[in-house]
């Protein structure tokens, strides 16, 4: 007599991963378009939960139900959460892969089941089958959530989940210790499957942890950066020019601001339209972001201007920087855009008297020179204060 009733062992697996479905479906259409694999995480929850009834219901429905369906619809359930882990995580989807699984999964239970019946082979072939899948994700997770306190958990638990269902595979290679199936008494089964049941109910859970950290992370970014430029907004710059503004008090040294305004702005808007006026905005985002100098912040200050915090940057260095930058964006990169200029006003002063106010009040002074010398240039104000 086997210790525990297996088949309610099975049926208890299938509760968990059938209701965390329901509720992935439910909030996965209120997550941004730039959280993948959700849907994918959703439809594997619930093939499943629905394969451990089919298994659960063994010698009481169809062979070809419990048998090949079931097994079949673990090995897709499995893929599809593979699938969604990678596309969560911006890899290649091995969609392939899990294709090729799913067909070896039903030649094989179909073969074992009515051309050569085996239960040993069956479950030789579906733990091979298993260990890919379940070692894949786990893999995933790991290796592309190190970030994610959740992410780890969930790799770790499929980590385990993965190296039972290989124990389980290789017993069946062992003379003597081959099962006598899904529901047989033999030890190395019921861990196997208490352990699916168990990792179920981690996993799932774990699963929608994930997602709904991701979710907060993204909510969280969207509160800081700028919706059109995806550069930081005003109140993450000031933000940001307070925590520099603290460690530099610390450690010495002075802050600078660089204030960019677009040139004849508006007549690109009343010429152009818009639509181009918005994709210049992103273009100088882009452009300015990936000749930043680190440490450095840039921010959309406003309308068509932004700002520029430098830390521990000294007035001829940030002057340097604000001529790479205009220079950079009087480069005509993408044809399908008019050219266009930027006028750039640097103001720079010691940490102690770097109020965010005084830094802009003189930057802002410095950008009037700038657009009264012509436009197109650098100008730095005069009223740098270093101690």
């Amino acid at each position: 007599m086997p210790a525990f009733d297996l088949r309610t062992v099975i049926l208890m697996s299938s509760v968990m991963p059938g209701l965390m479905a329901l509720v992935m479906f439910s909030l996965g259409r209120g997550f941004p378009a730039n959280i993948r694999g959700v849907g994918h995480w959703a439809w594997g929850a619930l093939i499943i939960s629905l394969s451990a009834v089919l298994l659960a219901l063994r010698g009481g429905i169809a062979d070809w139900l419990s048998m090949v369906a079931g097994n079949v619809g673990l090995i897709f359930g499995t893929g599809l959460w593979l699938i969604g882990s990678q596309l969560f995580f911006g890899v290649r989807a091995s969609r392939r892969l899990v294709a090729l699984l799913l067909v070896i999964a039903v030649v094989a239970m179909c073969w074992t089941t009515w051309v050569h019946p085996s239960a040993p082979a069956r479950t030789l072939y579906m733990s091979i089958l298993l260990t890919v899948t379940f070692g894949l994700n786990s893999l995933t997770m790991l290796r592309f959530g190190k970030g994610s306190g959740a992410a780890i958990f969930v790799g770790s638990m499929q980590l385990v989940q993965t190296a039972v269902t290989a124990v389980r595979g290789a017993s069946m290679l062992v003379p003597g210790w081959a099962g006598e199936g899904l529901l047989g008494p033999d030890p190395m089964q019921q861990i196997y499957l208490i352990t699916s049941s168990l990792m179920s109910l981690t996993m799932t859970v774990g699963i929608l942890l994930v997602a709904m950290e991701r979710l907060r992370h993204e909510l969280e970014q969207q509160s800081f950066m700028d919706p059109l430029t995806g550069l930081l907004n005003r109140r993450a710059f000031l933000g940001a020019h307070q925590q520099e503004r603290d460690r530099t008090m610390r450690t010495g040294g002075p802050l600078s601001l660089l204030l960019i305004d677009l040139d004849h702005f508006k007549q690109v808007n009343d010429t152009y339209g818009h639509a181009m006026g918005d994709r210049i905005l992103v273009d100088f985002g882009k452009r300015v972001a990936a000749i930043l100098p680190v440490p450095g912040h840039v921010a959309r200050w406003g309308g068509e201007e932004f700002a520029v915090l430098l830390p521990r940057v000294d007035p001829d260095e940030a002057r340097a920087h604000a001529e790479r930058i205009r220079e950079r964006i009087a480069q005509r990169d993408d044809a399908t855009l008019p050219a266009y200029t930027c006028s750039i006003g640097v103001s720079c002063m010691a940490a102690s008297e770097a109020t965010i106010e005084q830094l802009a009040r003189d930057a802002d002074e410095a950008l009037y020179d700038a657009k009264r010398g012509g436009r197109n240039c650098v100008r730095l104000s005069d009223q740098v204060i270093l101690l």
